[in-house]
């Protein structure tokens, strides 16, 4: 097999890998301008958006729960899918489990 070819197919594939492991997006902690440079079509508008949205509203529980935000649909959502997370379940400004006492819940 040619040297050529072979050199084409890694170069190839570390540009697949590469476009695979881009660097995900947690919306529940990035800034506006780590949502604006990591999510396609974006801008600095629909960044504050989200922010401001997650500063009145809480956390995002889903992926989804982004089309909340004025502006977001569901195109936008769809084509960052893959950059997207919404982190842990647990977030700093949540209680720490066992902090409440936990009560029963009467049955009917």
């Amino acid at each position: 097999m040619p040297w050529f070819v072979v050199l084409r197919a890694l170069v190839l594939g570390m540009w697949i890998a590469g476009a695979q492991a881009a660097e995900s997006i947690d919306i529940n902690r990035a800034d506006a301008q780590a949502l604006q440079q990591g999510l396609t079509m974006v801008g600095a508008t629909k960044a504050a958006a989200i922010v401001e949205h997650r500063r009145r509203h809480g956390p995002f529980h889903r992926v989804e729960d982004l089309t909340q935000v004025k502006g977001i649909g569901t195109s936008i959502v769809e084509r960052n899918r893959r950059r997207i997370t919404v982190g842990s379940r647990m977030l700093p400004a949540d209680p720490v489990p066992g902090s409440v006492p936990v009560r029963t819940v009467p049955r009917r």
